[in-house]
């Protein structure tokens, strides 16, 4: 299997059509759908962030704080512990605190769904449970963006990964590639919601700026993605702290709702799930 991290901008741009400059969306090129986002917002984005990083603590959550932006932070139990009563803060100040495994697995083709479910996905569920509450929205990253466990082909990989997180309680799992989301398709397919590393091949702000312009231009909803925060860019998947501060600036302008992964998902099931569910009926009675 090629690795799905590869890339990141192409598969964004063949997913969202980013033929044109991204800032020209912004003041609306395309009409959007009419889409009941709370207060009015044009779209939704969610902030979030992988593996419990001590950088994220130190440098990126300072400025959320200012700002007033929530996010979401995807924590392996390896690195949660290190730091443990700064992410029980964080929870209880709103923010979302989710799976990412125990350990942070990639490869994942000598697992047996078994195996996988108990060592990492329902251990640290019960984890998280311990520490943030059983009562939280069950939302989930892939590792590595891999969305397959064990052997066989990719939908028999896929298809197993699936049972695992839906036995497990996980209303909703984040990938991390693809361009903004329909409401409609995410609750159609909720273990496969599409994400952006702005910042995964170069340091530079304005890929998330044509990623957001045209979520707000389809009235869509954006997940971004960022990893370590740090002073300076060092390879793939960091942010350098002035193009995470800028970025989360050009957010904090827009007239969107930014909330946290799992409550801007349980929205949109409760104010578009109905319709859906319908559709999907009348495709199966056909």
């Amino acid at each position: 299997m090629a690795d799905p991290r590869l890339s990141r901008r192409s598969l964004f741009a063949a997913a969202a059509g980013l033929a044109l400059g991204g800032e020209a969306l912004a003041g609306g090129a395309r009409s959007q759908p009419d889409r009941a986002w709370p207060n009015g917002a044009r779209a939704a984005v969610s902030l979030t962030y992988d593996d419990g990083l001590n950088s994220q603590l130190d440098n990126a959550v300072p400025e959320l704080k200012r700002l007033g932006l929530k996010a979401t932070f995807f924590l392996t139990g390896d690195n949660a512990h290190w730091r443990l009563g700064d992410w029980e803060a964080l929870s209880r100040d709103g923010n979302e605190v989710a799976n990412h495994t125990m350990t942070h697995p990639c490869a994942l083709a000598g697992y047996s769904a078994g195996r996988f479910e108990d060592a990492e996905i329902a251990r640290m569920e019960g984890y998280l449970d311990s520490h943030f509450g059983a009562e939280r929205e069950r939302t989930f990253a892939y590792p590595c963006g891999y969305l397959g466990i064990g052997k066989g082909g990719r939908h028999a990989r896929y298809a197993r990964y699936r049972r695992v997180l839906e036995r497990d309680g996980v209303i909703a799992a984040r990938t991390t590639a693809g361009g903004p989301n329909r409401p409609e398709e995410a609750i159609a397919d909720p273990l496969h919601l599409h994400a952006f590393e702005p910042t995964y091949e170069g340091d530079k702000v304005g890929p998330a700026i044509r990623y957001l312009n045209e979520t707000v231009a389809q009235g869509g909803w954006a997940i971004l993605v960022f990893h370590d925060v740090l002073a300076q860019w060092r390879s793939d998947g960091d942010a350098s702290v002035a193009t995470h501060n800028r970025i989360l600036a050009h957010i904090a302008a827009l007239d969107v709702w930014c909330a946290p992964m799992g409550q801007v998902f349980e929205y949109a099931q409760t104010h578009w799930g109905r319709s859906v569910r319908a559709e999907g009926a009348a495709v199966g009675g056909r």
